[in-house]
């Protein structure tokens, strides 16, 4: 069949237009008839169809020439109405002639399923072909029976495959045509389309089956309630059993929550409310009830009569049962418990703010009397901060720590911990948190701290399993060691020991870790952060589990640098102390033997005309002084050289060093000295002084030969008691400081723990005696002062010296007592009429003076034991010129007791000889009586001048010497 003749079989007016144009390209029979042969336009088409009554203008797509186009249809009285219900319901007509089996399909619209009617399904077994292969059998049964109730209407819902193979769900209902007998002859029906509303329904079933809630639909107009079947899986009850009435549903409510229940539904249907939400409590099937929110929404029809209810039953038992046991923790927590709703600001906190704070827990989050009234201003900017940042980047998690003022006005340090809960659109919707009063362990760590701080200097604590450890503030605080905090191990702490010692003390440390021993103690040296060494002091405890394996180490490491240093100070003080008796008792014998050398050696010069003999007793008198010198060095190093200290001016002093040193020192060597305008006045021995610092130039001069500066700074100082107790034999006063530095290749630590050793040189074979310093130190200890040394190789050695100040307003010289044996009574030398006492326990020392007195004219007088001793010095004391003594206050073994000698005229000089300098009583530098009027000054504490007799010693015959 062509397209021509397929458009002439339609017995309504059809029209082809070509949709550009706006006119007819083509006419059948019946268009022709009212147009005639001319192709009209589109709107003569519409006045032609509206000029005929009962008309009504199509307008569909129909097959031409391989495509479809546009075309207008006539169509007329009932079959008009028919066609435009037809095409508005988009149903498909058929025609099933069931004796010929035939099945003719008529549509108004394009929707036939993608099938082209003039050519499908044309038989029954072909449109059984289509059906899905699940509905196929049922549907040929359908087919072959009459309706089950014997009435004319067949009606059946099946799925149909369309023809580009996609499933349709239909609706077929037919009207059975019968012949005379009754047998059924034709049935003509619809099949329509239900796939959207099957699929809707299969998205509400899915919907309703999936969900806990259960799902009701309640029609007014009936009064049956429908329910999902979470009401069997959620509460056992059967959804289709029983009445599905409103009733029912009533009935289910717990009976005290059921009236108020009742009132509030009807309320809302009467108000001609929208929505209704109530919380109650709901029967299961075994009894019990559970917690639930009834959501419902109210469809009305136009004229505002209720048609439906639609709704929800969800189930909050857990949340109630949470909620309550969230009230009952919060209850007994001894912390404040908080939610926050940031939308609308309410806020809810346990009874516990009320007690550990004060205020009533009611109160909103802001305004006076709030929680945040209730933070210390200084803290609450960075709480803010804090929330406002969790809160805009996604945290749901954080926690700060802050100060609150409690009621009473008391500080109270806290921690909040907060977690946010969020909406599917990320918006926060509920903050949750815990406020901790964490004030008593607060002011235990501070105490801790303290005690920390006290006890050590840093502190550490080592995770051997998680291989870090974590050290205290004092790392930087006391060490300049930026280690604070926790750090993988190797740590920064293995770098800093001293290289030498480093080594040796990863092994016993790592010993420790691996053994039994539960603490471990070690001393060495660790670099502090500007790049010295620190003298420390290590204890470790090791935390062990049940089978002895460190789990952690805590320690604490102690600057014990002022500890070492003074104990190294104090040592060599002692050293040189013992090394100063040692050397002194040597000295006071080997002087005797001098003694003896040089004063027979002197007689022998005299009395010997050979010029040989004078020759070798004049060799002998240079060797005798020779060691005489050295004596005086050892002397001068054990402190036992007899001094003659006078008032000085340290003006004077130094006046008369610049005029030594600029004759000594090389024109290389610059000289600069600085004082103070006020120097406080001294008693020193000029010459040992002048001595003294003459040695330490002319050593500073020897360490700069490539040519340097030499420094000489005196000033006023007064030393404290701290300085006093770090630095062994200094003493607390006021002292004139004397300070030498050079610019030479300065001292390495183990020279200066050595240089005032005797004898001890770093000078070349010849260069030096290694007397000089020791001299230097044996000097200035018996004046009452202190020395000490500062030197770095490469950097200004320093020598820093201190003499006590004695204020004695002297206004007489000091003459040495041997003035007065050397000057006669008359002005003039008596031979022959001096009279000279003589004790000395030694006889080979007895034998000299004798000859001695004989050289010199003198009577002598030469006495026995102590005890006969005394006895002539009581009855020849008016007549004695000079008595010569051995030892008078060392001791009482062959000695006279001082205070015997108290009976002596005081014109009466004693003499002692050079190696009993050491006597606590004055010898040769006895000082003479001061001028009428003014008194001796008998105590010196520890000034410069050797103290005054105190009348110690040991108990000689019942009295004291």
């Amino acid at each position: 069949m062509t397209e021509t003749e397929y458009l002439d079989g339609i017995t309504q007016p059809v029209w082809l237009l070509d949709e550009a144009a706006g006119r007819a390209i083509f006419a059948n029979a019946s268009a022709r008839l009212l147009s005639g042969d001319a192709l009209p336009d589109r709107d003569t088409i519409a006045r032609l169809i509206a000029e005929q009554p009962d008309w009504t203008a199509h307008e569909m797509d129909l097959p031409w020439q391989g495509r479809n186009a546009p075309a207008i249809l006539a169509l007329s009285g009932w079959d008009s109405r028919y066609r435009l219900a037809a095409r508005a319901a988009g149903h498909v007509v058929f025609d099933w002639d069931i004796q010929s089996g035939t099945l003719q399909w008529k549509a108004e619209t394009a929707e036939t399923f993608g099938y082209d009617p003039a050519v499908f399904p044309e038989r029954l077994e072909r449109w059984l072909d289509r059906i899905h292969p699940d509905d196929r059998a049922r549907m040929s049964e359908a087919t072959e029976n009459d309706p089950p109730d014997g009435s004319n209407i067949w009606q059946a819902e099946y799925r149909f495959l369309r023809a580009d193979g996609s499933i349709a769900h239909v609706i077929d209902r037919g009207f059975l045509l019968r012949d005379s007998t009754g047998a059924p002859r034709r049935m003509i029906g619809s099949m329509i389309d239900v796939s959207a509303i099957h699929e809707a329904e299969d998205r509400f079933r899915l919907a309703t089956s999936a969900s806990t809630d259960v799902i009701f639909i309640l029609d007014f107009d009936t009064g049956t309630h429908w329910w999902s079947e979470a009401l069997q899986t959620q509460y056992g009850h059967d959804p289709h059993g029983g009445a599905a009435t409103v009733d029912r549903w009533f009935q289910l409510i717990h009976p005290t929550d059921r009236d108020r229940i009742r009132r509030s539904h009807a309320a809302a249907l009467a108000s001609g409310a929208e929505t209704w939400t109530e919380e109650y409590r709901f029967a299961r099937a075994d009894g019990h009830y559970a917690h639930v929110i009834d959501r419902a929404r109210f469809f009305r029809n136009a004229d505002g009569r209720l048609a439906r209810s639609v709704g929800s039953i969800v189930d909050v038992t857990a949340l109630r049962d949470g909620q309550e046991r969230f009230r009952l923790a919060a209850e007994a927590s001894q912390d404040v418990i908080y939610t926050w709703s940031p939308a609308d600001g309410t806020a809810w906190r346990s009874d516990s703010y009320a007690r550990l704070f004060g205020y009533d827990p009611k109160l909103g989050i802001e305004g006076p009397g709030s929680w945040r009234a209730a933070i210390h201003r200084d803290d609450l900017p960075r709480m803010l901060a804090a929330e406002a940042t969790a809160l805009a980047y996604g945290v749901d998690r954080w926690e700060t720590s802050y100060r609150v003022h409690r009621s009473d006005g008391r500080i109270a340090h806290v921690i909040d911990r907060a977690a946010a809960a969020r909406g599917p659109d990320g918006a926060v919707q509920r903050i949750v948190g815990s406020i901790v009063d964490v004030s008593s362990l607060h002011e235990e760590k501070e105490r801790l701290r303290a005690v920390l701080h006290v006890a050590a200097d840093m502190i550490y604590e080592m995770d051997l399993r998680a291989d870090t450890v974590t050290f205290s503030d004092g790392a930087l605080e006391n060490f300049g060691l930026d280690w604070a905090g926790t750090h993988k191990r190797p740590t920064p702490w293995l770098r800093a020991v001293h290289p030498d010692e480093s080594a040796l003390l990863e092994r016993q440390f790592r010993a420790f870790a691996a053994g039994r021993r539960d603490e471990w103690r070690a001393e060495y040296r660790l670099r502090r952060g500007n790049g010295t060494y620190a003298h420390v002091r290590e204890r470790a405890v090791a935390l062990r589990d049940e089978d002895g394996e460190a789990l952690r180490v805590i320690g604490s490491v102690q600057d014990v640098s002022d500890q070492v240093e003074t104990a190294e100070k104090l040592h060599q003080t002692q050293k040189l102390e013992a090394i100063g008796k040692l050397t002194g008792g040597v000295a006071h014998d080997f002087n005797n033997l001098l003694t003896v050398m040089l004063g027979n050696a002197e007689l022998l010069a005299d009395r010997s005309h050979d010029p040989d003999s004078r020759a070798m007793a004049e060799a002998v008198m240079h060797a005798a002084e020779r060691g005489a010198e050295l004596i005086g060095s050892l002397l001068a190093f054990a402190r036992k050289q007899p001094l003659r200290p006078l008032a000085l001016d340290p003006r004077d002093v130094l006046a008369e060093l610049n005029r030594m040193l600029l004759r000594t020192l090389p024109a290389y060597i610059s000289l600069r000295m600085l004082a103070d305008a006020d120097l406080w006045l001294i008693e020193a021995d000029p010459t040992q002084l002048q001595t003294a610092l003459l040695n330490l130039a002319v050593n500073a001069a020897d360490a700069m030969p490539e040519g340097g500066q030499l420094m000489i700074e005196v000033s006023n100082v007064r030393l404290d008691a701290d300085y006093a107790a770090t630095n062994p034999g200094a003493r607390e006063g006021e002292f004139l400081r004397l300070a030498l530095s050079d610019t030479g290749s300065g001292m390495p630590a183990d020279v200066i723990a050595r240089a005032f050793d005797p004898f001890f040189t770093t000078k070349p074979v010849g260069k030096g005696s290694g007397l000089g310093l020791s001299m230097v130190h044996g000097f200035v200890s018996q004046s009452g002062g202190h020395v000490n040394i500062y030197s770095e190789p490469g950097l200004v050695i320093g020598f820093h010296s201190t003499y006590q100040l004695r204020d004695l307003r002297i206004e007489y010289p000091w003459h040495p007592l041997y003035g007065r044996v050397l000057r006669a009574r008359d002005g003039g030398r008596r031979h022959g009429s001096d009279s000279v006492l003589v004790e000395e326990r030694q006889g080979f020392f007895r034998t000299l003076p004798p000859w001695m007195c004989d050289a010199a004219y003198c009577a002598r007088m030469e006495s026995g034991p102590p005890v006969v001793a005394l006895e002539a010095l009581r009855s020849l004391a008016q007549t004695l010129d000079l008595m010569r003594h051995g030892q008078l206050a060392s001791s009482c073994g062959g000695s006279i007791p001082e205070e015997d000698t108290h009976a002596l005229p005081t014109p009466t000089p004693l003499a002692t000889k050079a190696s009993d300098a050491e006597s606590a009583l004055p010898g040769p530098e006895r000082q003479p009586e001061p001028p009428p009027g003014r008194a001796r000054d008998t105590g010196d504490p520890g000034g410069i001048g050797r103290p005054a007799a105190d009348g110690g010693g040991q108990d000689c015959g019942g009295r004291r010497s």
